[in-house]
């Protein structure tokens, strides 16, 4: 295990340095070559001119998948840095082929008229755009070695997909019809189509119609009375509805959802990038709402590249969001100035080459999402597709474009950050990363992990405690929340319904499993978290998991499969995918990962290790059971551990714990539990939960937590024995019914 830890790391080393002696332009080529002779096992020559990835039916997937992988060809087709050999493809073939495939989706959209291998042809449709704009990239490469006859279906095309999108109603909402980046994706085609079609008849309208939709894309509340004049109108004249909370959080796919801000963006990247190649004027719409936007983007992305998904996913990890962030990172150099966004461009590649060589023949995750490849090849190629256009894009893009040109900027992201309707938070330090939000991809859930640590960061039921009944789909759905922001820090607490619907049995109900109950604090240390759990049945019933504290591990290709944990039992390294459920005990009170995360116990069970047979972290189709297995495995510390059908009793208790999580090494882990810094404080009351942490800091903070329904009168002093404690944040002189309150 040790010899490939360090196999792995030297791996993953010498990429970095190799790419790091390169230019961006050369290393996005560089990780794209070898994924060309694995896509060409999925090309088919239909005729001499035409040729598909994948099926190319009708579908709008199916077109996506085909178009993304089209502009993988063009852009390697036509860059002169191109490595023929790795390649398996000399450049004029990669153009034949590009050329064959651009055709293809040309002449199969109804404008075309032709059709798809089923039929059928494609095309208006509310995504349909959508293909034609992440392909324009590799359009654009082509050109040079387009004939009239192919430029003129290109602009026919999409001047009916913008004759068809001058019919659309234009939608916006916060949650039902929130629809950011395909507001973004519709102004866009339609400006494209009116550069690319100027006699047009419409193209006036369709141009309108793109300034409509642009400030409808990024819209807030408050833009219905903003008064600001963009292209000659004014922002409330033009609104429609609000897709972002003024918070600049956004509900999509029903939960607070980090990706979709980056998607969203990446569409205008497409359209910014295009008209500043083309000389074509780019209207002040485009940018509503942008740069802020931007702004808290860039504080939920890691400084290697990662996503810091506040609020998690629902999706395979590190695909698709992740990929089109690469074009919102190019869009912030050159719009916003923005010089920093270049370190998650060179922070990301690595990880992607590095995930590419545990594939085998060259794909870019072939290794990890290898069941899925039997589920639904569509899905595979999709998510491999996109990937490929995104390198593509922006090899092309840096080819072409100078951003050392763009006068730089600062452009500062919070540090801390709040959305009320999600319950979600954000503080951000020099060590720490500590996050909650209620309504979440799995609803709640919390993180906490040193700022360098991405690779730690896992969203799914983490720090929420979790308790699956037998049914096919599992959530604990929060019923009621209540949380403040202080310097340097949050606290919150809440109730969980937890559900456990599709059981096998025929006629079988939907019981309600039971309760949960949640506290979590960041303290102002930059260090420390404190979180604290209840669980109790509903009626009778049976269990088939259950994790009380449930911090998610990550150990998978982006670590070299294996993590390094210490405890008071000693120091032991264990590797991803054991192949039958593990439990390894501690007879100490704390743990710690890769000297970089601590956890000790307050009550409720010593941390222990639990280590599932498989990859866990599944695919969460709204309305839909997950699709399992998973497509990213982690190791899980839990206080209490169960992984085996049990029966639980009216009301029992499930499990009652409390945990501090710090990001420190194993030797300040150990120290800070043999102090006894972080104590329980007996309570009369049994709803009551009261804790004392002595923080990084020298600070004692004093934590209470209301698991009850009803207002509790709550004296601090009396409580914890200690006079003079000042409140941090506003905490009243009750404890409202699931509140928590906090004291120094």
């Amino acid at each position: 295990m040790k010899k490939f830890s360090l196999l792995f790391v030297s791996l993953f080393l010498m990429v970095s340095s190799v790419l790091a002696e390169e230019s961006l332009h050369t290393q996005y080529v560089r990780a794209l070559e070898p994924w060309i002779p694995a896509a060409k096992s999925q090309i088919r020559f239909l005729d001499d001119g035409t040729a598909i990835y994948g099926l190319a039916q009708h579908g709008h997937w199916y077109m996506q998948a085909h178009d993304t992988a089209f502009c993988a060809f063009a852009v390697l087709g036509t860059d002169p840095e191109t490595n023929e050999q790795t390649v398996g493809m000399t450049r004029e073939e990669l153009r034949r082929t590009a050329l064959a495939m651009l055709r293809f989706t040309l002449r199969s959209h109804l404008a075309g008229g032709g059709v798809c291998t089923d039929g059928i042809p494609w095309g208006h449709t509310w995504i349909s755009q959508l293909g034609l704009e992440r392909m324009s990239a590799g359009v654009e490469a082509l050109e040079p070695y387009m004939d009239a006859e192919l430029k003129e279906l290109y602009a026919k095309v999409y001047a009916s997909e913008a004759d068809y999108l001058l019919t659309l109603p234009i939608a916006a909402g916060l949650v039902q019809n929130n629809v950011p980046e395909s507001n973004m994706w519709k102004g866009a085609a339609l400006w494209r189509a009116a550069a690319l079609n100027p006699d047009s008849k419409n193209a006036g309208a369709w141009r309108d119609k793109a300034l409509k939709f642009f400030i409808n894309s990024m819209s807030t509340p408050s833009d219905e009375k903003n008064e600001a004049v963009y292209d000659g109108k004014r922002v409330c004249d033009q609104f429609v509805g609000a897709n972002m909370y003024d918070s600049r959080a956004c509900d999509h796919h029903g939960y607070q959802n980090v990706g979709y801000m980056n998607i969203t963006l990446s569409n205008l990247a497409l359209i910014h990038f295009w008209c500043k190649d083309h000389n074509v004027p780019a209207p002040e719409s485009l940018y509503f709402n942008a740069l802020e936007q931007w702004k808290l983007v860039k504080a939920c992305t890691f400084d290697d590249g990662r996503l810091l998904r506040v609020g998690g996913d629902t999706r395979v990890r590190y695909c698709y969001c992740q990929d089109y962030a690469i074009f919102v990172w190019m869009l912030a150099q050159d719009q916003f100035g923005d010089r920093e966004a270049a370190k998650f461009e060179r922070g990301w590649l690595p990880q992607v080459v590095t995930e590419q060589k545990a594939s085998p023949d060259g794909w870019f995750m072939k290794d990890r999402l290898a069941t899925l490849w039997d589920l639904s090849p569509l899905y595979f190629t999709r998510l491999e597709g996109d990937k490929a256009c995104t390198l593509a894009t922006a090899a092309f893009w840096h080819r072409v474009i100078d951003f050392e040109k763009v006068e730089a900027k600062n452009v500062p992201a919070p540090t801390a950050w709040h959305d009320d309707y999600h319950g979600a938070w954000l503080q951000k330090g020099p060590n720490r990363i500590a996050s909650w939000v209620w309504n979440g991809a799995w609803k709640a859930g919390g993180l906490c992990i040193p700022t360098d640590g991405s690779d730690l960061a896992e969203w799914q039921f983490n720090l929420a405690g979790c308790v699956f009944g037998v049914g096919q789909t599992n959530i604990a759905n929060p019923q009621i929340w209540n949380g403040f922001q202080f310097d340097g820090g949050f606290a919150t607490c809440g109730k969980s319904r937890i559900n456990s619907p599709g059981s096998l049995a025929e006629g079988d109900h939907s019981p309600d499993v039971g309760a949960l109950y949640s506290a979590f604090c960041a303290l102002p240390d930059d260090q420390t978290v404190v979180t604290i759990q209840r669980a109790r049945a509903g009626m009778s019933n049976y269990l088939r998991k259950v994790r009380g504290l449930a911090l998610s591990i990550p150990n998978d290709v982006f670590n070299g499969f294996q993590r390094t944990y210490v405890t008071a039992d000693g120091t032991q390294t264990l590797r991803s995918n054991p192949g039958k459920f593990e439990l390894i005990p501690n007879s100490g009170k704390w743990l710690n990962v890769d000297e970089k995360l601590g956890v000790v116990e307050i009550y409720g069970g010593t941390p222990k290790i639990a280590r599932p047979a498989r990859p866990q972290v599944v695919i969460q189709h709204s309305g839909h059971p997950a699709m399992e297995p998973g497509f990213l495995y982690c190791d899980e510390i839990a206080q209490e551990a169960n992984s085996d059908v049990r029966f639980i009793g009216d009301h029992e208790v499930i499990f009652d714990c409390a945990a501090v999580v710090l990001t420190a090494d194993a030797r300040k882990t150990r120290a800070f539990a043999e102090a006894g810094n972080a104590k329980q404080i007996p309570s009369e009351d049994p709803v009551l939960r009261l804790v004392s942490v002595r923080a990084a800091d020298g600070v004692t903070y004093y934590i209470a937590v209301n698991f009850s329904d009803e207002t509790k009168p709550f004296d601090p002093s009396k409580a914890f024995g200690v006079t003079g404690l000042k409140p941090l944040g506003e905490t009243p002189e009750t404890l409202p019914a699931l509140g928590i309150g906090v004291w120094r």
